[in-house]
């Protein structure tokens, strides 16, 4: 596993199986789209039409773009929602009970569920 990338360090010391499950595919997900796909020195490629946010396809169809699309939701967003749900439930009273937390474990299982529904299509 690749040391560098993006929320290693930033996962619990003692995170729950499902937790350490999520992180685990998002971080293999990382590796594939970083070595595999890798990013194109100042985003340049000969063929503009093979760049997709920074980042090579090797394929025609939206499977490369899923799985890019997916990595910086992971790399960029998920941090910035996380951090917005322990705010929002810190700041949570009983007239306002919306479970902030099952809101993003939500949004984290769908996310999860797209990542499998491409994986056996990334290797190809």
């Amino acid at each position: 596993m690749t040391d560098n990338l993006p929320d290693r360090q930033q996962e619990p010391d003692n995170p729950d199986a499902d937790e350490r499950m999520f992180h685990a595919c998002f971080s293999i997900l990382g590796e594939f789209v970083e070595q595999e796909l890798g990013t194109t020195s100042q985003g340049y490629d000969k063929e503009q039409s093979r760049l997709y946010r920074g980042y090579r396809l090797h394929s025609a169809n939206d499977r490369d773009k899923a799985a890019i699309d997916l990595w910086l939701w992971y790399r960029d967003d998920l941090p910035g929602e996380t951090a917005l749900c322990d705010r929002n439930i810190a700041a949570m009273t009983p007239d306002n009970p919306v479970d902030h937390e099952q809101i993003l474990q939500n949004l984290k299982d769908q996310k999860l569920r797209d990542l499998i529904n491409i994986r056996r299509q990334l290797w190809i």
